[in-house]
């Protein structure tokens, strides 16, 4: 979930209840598999089949008599309908809105108010999930805990408090009862998507299976908050490892399933650009060394931030660089980590046989599909050269749908990671572009292929 503009981590005085996650001795990854959802009890699908039937119905036909009197629209049907079955729709939505090319436009518009519209749960809640997943009393864990939240999303909620020692924190607490909905949810999020791929050719060409596998994926790890915080660890121990001191995530002071108690963040939002501006620190220097940390954790452990919106992308008041909100994540294994690292550098450098390698290397190609290289080369260019010429009609913000779109005409499917880091390079490239200029855009500025090839250097000796 997303902090605020001024937020991020706490805890109590006893040790942290994770610990930094195995790595294979090759590469420094870690070797584990993803987690899972638990499965879920067949009363529970059974009574949440009848909800989510019962709500579709109504919205479906609110949409039907919409059309027909000028009212209530399938995109905005659709959106109440997530908003009634809950915080596991809503997030679905919030996918949706932001799924560039995956879906139609008018869906993801009208799904864009599911971004700020999470109600927060009651106080009394928080304070009975602490109780559960500490053993403690709240009042024996905190000097004080607010009870209004900082910030409510569809998982969690953040709240400021303060330790025992006068520390200041912030706390997030897992939605009660959301792992068990979650589970429901995607059993029968599962079976709508086999039934609409084998009825519907858009569903297929949208890959709606694997859109909801890589779903469940994500709110597993998002549902076991030790996961975050050892993810946090792997990233302060990576700043640490590369001596980059500008960098930084908040310390870890308690870690369970349901709790997560950080050192609170004081700064600015990187997209608070006349604040950032008005500080006593060079705004494009600052960001330079916040996207050079960024691609650090991908080319030494292989890991990198996977929602570096700007809630989550901070200027501190001390001048460095905080990254906060560690629930998702990608991941590159082995020869993965150098392919993405290949997929950057050639987009940087206008080298597209080297980007169409890269797509090979990192799984694009389905199986039984036969690749015509140098047609997706061609392709590439002819898609991606005005973007890197700075051609006003093709911003950054068109990589995710053109790479996508580009991908479906050769019969790639672009893996679910490759996805993921190309949506945070959108996010960077529009601070850089906001403090810099079309000169700092993340595809053209060469001061960070520099930086970025002398960082790989350095990692094989960090390592």
């Amino acid at each position: 979930m997303s902090s605020s503009p001024r937020a991020h981590h706490a805890s109590s005085a006893q040790p942290l209840e994770t610990s930094e996650p195995p790595r294979d001795d090759a590469h420094g990854s870690t070797a584990t598999p993803r987690p899972s959802l638990a499965r879920p009890r067949a009363a529970q699908v059974a009574l949440r089949v009848v909800v989510v039937l019962a709500v579709a119905s109504w919205y479906g036909l609110r949409a039907v008599f919409g059309a027909l009197s000028e009212g209530t629209d399938g995109p905005t049907a659709a959106r109440l309908a997530l908003e009634r079955l809950g915080p596991i729709y809503v997030k679905l939505g919030q996918l949706i809105a932001s799924g560039e090319a995956l879906f139609p436009e008018r869906y993801s518009e009208a799904f864009r108010v599911l971004l700020d519209r999470v109600p927060p749960f009651s106080f009394a809640e928080v304070g009975r999930v602490i109780e559960e997943d500490t053993g403690a009393r709240v009042e024996a864990l905190f000097a004080s805990l607010d009870p209004s939240p900082l910030a409510a999303a569809s998982i969690a909620q953040v709240h400021c408090g303060t330790l025992p020692d006068g520390r200041e924190v912030v706390v997030k607490v897992q939605r009660p009862g959301i792992a068990a909905r979650a589970a429901a949810d995607v059993a029968i999020l599962r079976v709508l998507a086999l039934v609409a791929e084998r009825l519907f050719p858009i569903a297929r060409g949208s890959s709606l299976v694997a859109f909801v596998e890589d779903f469940a994926t994500n709110l597993a790890e998002e549902l076991d908050f030790r996961g975050e915080a050892a993810r946090i660890a792997e990233f302060r121990d990576v700043m640490r490892a590369m001596d980059n001191r500008i960098v930084t995530a908040p310390e870890v002071f308690r870690a369970t399933p349901r709790v997560l108690v950080m050192e609170r963040f004081r700064g600015l939002r990187i997209d608070d650009y006349d604040a950032v501006r008005a500080s006593r620190f060079d705004p494009e220097e600052r960001l330079m060394e916040g996207i050079r940390g960024w691609f650090q954790s991908l080319i030494l452990r292989g890991f990198f931030h996977g929602d570096v919106h700007a809630g989550n992308f901070m200027l501190l008041h001390d001048g460095r660089i905080g990254f906060l909100d560690f629930g998702i994540v990608g991941r590159f294994r082995g020869g993965e980590r150098t392919a993405v690292l290949e997929y950057v550098i050639g987009f940087q450098q206008r080298d597209y046989g080297r980007v169409a390698d890269a797509m090979v290397g990192l799984g694009a190609v389905l199986p039984g599909v036969t690749l015509d290289r140098p047609a997706l080369v061609a392709h590439l260019g002819r898609t991606f050269a005005p973007m890197s010429d700075g051609d006003a009609g093709l911003q950054l913000r068109d990589l995710v749908p053109a790479m996508v779109r580009t991908g479906r005409a050769h019969g790639l499917r672009m893996p679910r990671d490759l996805v993921l880091v190309t949506k945070q390079l959108v996010y960077l490239d529009r601070y850089s572009r906001a403090y810099g200029g079309a000169k700092m855009s993340v595809l053209t500025d060469q001061r960070l292929t520099e930086v970025l090839t002398r960082d790989m250097m350095a990692a094989m000796f960090a390592r």
